[in-house]
């Protein structure tokens, strides 16, 4: 691991004050959704340098730290905390995700009944910015959710809607089906035809006599016979009707029949395409009927939203949705920073990678047992009956047990569903862990990997093997001695 290098430059006008930092005891952290930060100590001395233009250099919200190795991009991160020790001026700072928490929303109100929720993160970051001294210059992806964000609308109105919904998705299934079965029919035509030597768009006709008037032409084929069976196949040729080979015959018959029974399939899905439809028109009328029960808004405004990093935070669990930190040169001096968004989540599985205990993962990780239960009921917004609730079970082969976590800041079953799979995923009372102590090493060196990401772990854990994938939250790197501490989910 190559040596790690600081500089320092004041916010918000971007002075750069020492390009060749002397921090000591630095460490520098990354991670998932969570702002980057970097702390260390410098000489108390250096509390009263001052910047080229004559300001104090390093104050609290008004200089930054950027970290950079090579081969790597930098870390960016804001003074936030300055304490004496002694000889020693500590020093902590936080990326740049860490400027909007504590910040109050003071725009005009905000209203909608149907917003993304990362819609509201770039709003939140725009107006932010927008505001004197305030541009980070940050870069927020357009990622999109999909979500929407709001008061759920009255029960009844939400259950027609997703009756309709379902009736929508069995209507587009019906009608896919008819046109898929027409296609066959034709399909099934153009064969028995083309084993006849004729090209598309002609008739099959069956009959026990020959056919005279309109049928008799080039493009039609006709089946001598009845409902009992078939006997020959002929072709016109412009003057008579000629029969065609046994071979051709086989083969021209055989799709006859295909076609034959597509015919019916055709009739039965036609059918149920008709029959859904107006189930669908039906389910559509009730919606309608529902109109007056409106959802209410989600809202932010300056008498009710004091702190808009809080409102980023509940909104990535909610979503959810990943976050992490960018920032990239641009040039010798200037530095580019995106706010990366990954929904539903971030990283990928790492599958050239492998951390193994005793070899670069230095001492088996702490276990600690998790929480049992069969059974998780998340309790959402609402009270009483209108309550929103969702209940994930599974059988584990132990006496049911079960638990209810409520968590009220969920207004959508959605949003409640999928906090019960976690939660139920989580108490399966096994021996778990959260931390990992790791040295840079080829099998899996320092910078192949984000925070996000999924690294495959295998070894003794003292008396569990461990054989699993693990995802990265946190990368912590002791900047001196090059080690790494990794904050892990084992779940």
């Amino acid at each position: 691991m190559s040596d790690w290098r600081f500089h320092l430059l004041t916010l918000p006008d971007r002075e750069w004050v020492d390009r060749d930092l002397q921090l000591q005891a630095a460490k520098v952290t990354q991670g998932l959704s969570v702002p980057d930060s970097i702390s260390g100590r410098l000489p108390l001395g250096y509390r009263m340098i001052n910047a080229p233009s004559g300001k104090r250099a390093l104050t609290e919200w008004g200089a930054a730290i950027v970290a950079e190795q090579d081969g790597r991009d930098p870390v960016f991160a804001i003074v936030d905390s300055l304490s004496t020790d002694g000889d020693w001026l500590n020093v902590g700072a936080g990326g740049f995700t860490s400027y909007p928490t504590g910040m109050p929303w003071v725009d005009k109100e905000f209203s909608s009944t149907k917003v993304d929720p990362l819609d509201v993160v770039r709003m939140i970051w725009t107006n932010l910015q927008n505001k004197p001294d305030g541009n980070l210059q940050v870069i927020v992806d357009q990622t999109k959710s999909g979500q929407y964000l709001g008061k759920p609308e009255g029960h009844e109105l939400s259950a027609a809607k997703q009756f309709m919904a379902h009736m929508q998705e069995q209507l587009d299934y019906t009608k896919e089906q008819a046109e898929e079965d027409a296609k066959l029919v034709e399909q099934y035509a153009t064969k028995a035809l083309a084993a006849a030597g004729l090209p598309a768009g002609g008739l099959l006709v069956r009959q026990t006599s020959a056919p005279s008037g309109d049928k008799r032409t080039k493009r039609n084929l006709w089946f001598q016979g009845n409902a009992d069976g078939l006997t020959a196949a002929h072709t016109w040729n412009g003057k008579k009707w000629v029969e065609l080979s046994n071979a051709k015959f086989n083969v021209a018959s055989d799709w006859y029949f295909e076609w034959l029974d597509q015919k019916e399939i055709l009739k039965d899905s036609k059918a149920m395409y008709t029959k859904t439809k107006e189930e669908f028109n039906t389910a559509k009328s009730k919606v309608n009927d529902l109109s007056d029960q409106k959802a209410e808004p989600y809202t932010l405004n300056w008498w009710d939203t004091p702190d808009v990093g809080t409102i980023i935070t509940d909104l990535a669990t909610q979503t959810p949705f990943d976050y992490r930190e960018e920032t990239t040169w641009n040039g010798d001096d200037a530095l580019t920073h995106r706010l990366r968004i990954g929904y539903p989540e971030l990283g990928a599985r790492r599958e050239n990678l492998r951390l193994e205990i005793g070899v670069n993962v230095t001492a088996p990780p702490p276990l600690t047992e998790s929480d049992y239960a069969s059974e998780v009921t998340v309790l959402g917004a609402g009270e009483g009956r209108s309550m929103v609730r969702s209940t994930a079970t599974r059988d584990s082969g132990r006496l049911r047990r079960a638990v209810v976590v409520e968590r009220k800041e969920f207004t959508k079953t959605a949003q409640t569903s999928r906090e019960a799979q976690t939660e139920l995923k989580a108490r399966t009372s096994e021996w778990t862990f959260d931390n990992l102590a790791l040295v840079d090493h080829d099998m899996c060196p320092y910078g192949s990997f984000d925070a996000g990401d999924w690294l495959y772990l295998v070894g003794d854990a003292g008396w569990v093997q461990l054989d699993q994938w693990v995802r990265v939250l946190e990368i912590e790197v002791d900047c001196p001695t090059g080690q790494l501490n990794l904050k892990v989910s084992s779940s």
